[in-house]
């Protein structure tokens, strides 16, 4: 059969950017590439039962790719689509702790195991009764609606299968489920491989594909799609039934757009594993076994960070950046960068893998065109190295990065432009832009102009990329405002004078027949990185009661729990923002 080829050249313009295994077993002779089979198979496959009684519908899986993060166990749907499933002990243990948060996981119980594992139970509508009893007298008693309650060994034991809650949608979820993690030392483990019972017989999709030109460091010169089709179950190639890519580039990496799906549910979750070969030979792997919390934002440089922030796309990228630190690599010595010829066909083949052990691959060959494409000339203005420390001063603006904050070298592009909106006290720094990822907050300063002495304590870092500003933070030093960030884009001084709003929602002066009492509250800025979300205390009385923060809506509720008896009695309701600005509503009320 003759070979047929496709020639796809780069535009001028830069791109800003119980299982069988997949690969020959001797592979995992190599001490640096970990064994996914004998990693699996360390797992105990009966010592937990699901964590609720009805049939699992999975949502989310095991470092699946989220925004800044990545997913750190299992999200279960609710059969109802409403909260009040209940959820059980996956195991006999204790209660080690309990937290209540307004966003991030909401409502959540952590239990240990005689084993020595953990599980973990996120959004929860509400605890066990009796847990949820002593939850409530810490908030009392510390006077506080966020509060971690951490238990003494044995206090409160629970047995496998006793209710510990109902399923919710509290803190940062965006629907009725429930957040599942098994941990251990510290470390979250994929639940899959724990034989919980999801069947699941589909192949991974392979849905979409680029091709990355890189340099002789895996830094992106450029990239561009990699069209490929389907061409039977589990088997994909490239489009049109070409048999190899030629690109003009000395060598270049792969990305991957892929979903896996369970047989109970059709839902885009996140695949177990991904390797890609070269002429046979593994050089890249990565294997979704455990996740270590620290290295989490990581996932900034697994993912094509530029095509999720442009066009919202979840790839990952198939090589592994020289600033990329993230532990779940296989250790290859080509870490995924793929040296092509003019003469000699690469053949590479690229593996899928979900939790049960079901496999999707491409293969296609790679040849390097003889006509190489000349790298993009880029103006910046600043060189910073990913390895070194790295700053700047310019005039009234300064920078500065620690070491680790950059996956790869940085051309970083910097003006100003002015802006003379009333609030504005300074030019607006242009700093880089917002599609480049950072893994560390990095500092930068400000010397903003005439901004009144009395008002010095109302100024803060606005991160103005978007119609509603950002407060950063602010402080000064000097006559200069500081904050730390975690993200490039614009950046200037503004005040921040407006205190926040309360809105009733549930509340007149009649309360007899009412169970509850809510607030909305707002503020003029969204707080971000070193700012401080807004703050709040609800009195009934002269005497502090609990108003419960629902962040999704931002509604305060205050539920009536016979602390408060019949009578006229007088509300009080304080919130206050970052800057010191509040709001204090009275209202006399009948209950």
């Amino acid at each position: 059969m003759k070979l047929k080829k496709i020639h796809l050249l780069f535009p001028v313009l830069f791109l800003v950017p119980c299982l069988s295994f997949f690969g020959p077993q001797e592979l995992y002779n190599d001490p640096n590439i970990a064994d996914p089979i004998a990693i699996a198979a360390s797992y105990p496959k009966d010592y937990f039962m699901a964590p609720i009684n009805d049939p699992l519908l999975v949502t989310g899986t095991f470092c699946e790719l989220r925004p800044g993060h990545f997913h750190s166990g299992l999200d279960l749907k609710s059969k109802t689509g409403a909260v009040g499933q209940p959820v059980f002990a996956a195991a006999e243990g204790y209660i080690d702790q309990i937290k209540v948060q307004a966003s991030g996981y909401g409502n959540v119980l952590y239990i240990k195991h005689p084993n020595g594992y953990t599980t973990v139970y996120a959004h929860l509508d509400k605890f066990s009764s009796a847990i949820a009893a002593v939850v409530k007298e810490t908030q009392y008693k510390r006077e506080r609606f966020e509060v971690i309650i951490d238990f003494p060994a044995d206090k409160y034991k629970v047995g496998k299968g006793e209710e510990i809650g109902k399923m919710g949608n509290s803190g940062g979820s965006t629907g009725p489920h429930l957040h599942f993690e098994i941990r251990q030392n510290g470390k979250a483990l994929n639940p899959l491989l724990f034989g919980l019972p999801i069947p699941d017989s589909r192949k991974p999709e392979i849905r979409d594909m680029k091709i990355y030109h890189l340099n002789e460091n895996r830094e992106v010169i450029r990239s561009a799609p990699f069209p490929i089709e389907k061409r039977s179950d589990g088997v994909y190639g490239i489009k049109g039934g070409v048999d190899t890519y030629i690109a003009g580039a000395w060598r270049v990496g792969l990305g991957v757009k892929t979903y896996d799906q369970s047989d109970a549910l059709r839902n885009d979750n996140g695949v177990y594993a991904i390797s890609v070969y070269a002429n046979g030979a593994l050089i890249y792997g990565w294997t979704a076994n455990t996740l270590i919390f620290d290295e989490t934002r990581y996932i900034n440089a697994l993912c094509d960070y530029t095509a999720n922030r442009k066009f919202g796309a979840w790839f990952y990228e198939l090589f592994v950046a020289p600033g990329d630190k993230l532990s779940m690599y296989d250790q290859t010595s080509a870490m995924g960068a793929i040296p092509i010829s003019v003469t000699q066909n690469t053949d590479v083949e690229i593996k899928v893998m979900d939790a049960a052990g079901n496999i999707s691959s491409v293969k296609f060959g790679l040849l390097r065109s003889e006509n190489m494409e000349a790298l993009p000339d880029e103006p910046y203005q600043y060189l910073f190295p990913w390895a070194e420390e790295n700053s700047f001063v310019n005039g009234d603006f300064s920078m500065s990065m620690l070491k680790g904050s950059l996956y790869e070298d940085l051309k970083l592009r910097y003006h100003t432009t002015p802006d003379e909106s009333q609030g504005v006290y300074s030019a607006i720094h242009h700093i880089h832009d917002d599609k480049t990822p950072i893994h560390k907050y990095y500092d930068i300063g400000i010397i903003p102009s005439n901004i009144p002495v009395e008002l010095r304590s109302k100024a803060v870092i606005a991160r103005c990329n978007n119609k509603r500003p950002d407060n950063c933070g602010g402080t000064w030093k000097g006559n200069k405002l500081t904050t730390q960030v975690r993200s490039f884009g614009d950046y200037c001084v503004m005040l921040d004078q407006v205190p926040p709003t309360i809105t009733p929602v549930v509340f007149d002066d009649d309360m007899r027949r009412k169970t509850a009492m809510s607030f909305r509250i707002n503020d003029n800025f969204d707080a971000t990185d070193r700012a401080d979300d807004l703050n709040w205390r609800g009195t009934i009385d002269g005497t502090w009661v609990l108003f419960e923060f629902d962040a999704k809506r931002n509604r305060l509720t205050h539920t009536f729990d016979g602390r408060i008896g019949p009578g006229e009695h007088t509300l009080r309701l304080l919130v206050k923002d970052d800057k010191g600005n509040e709001t204090v509503l009275e209202r006399v009320f009948k209950k």
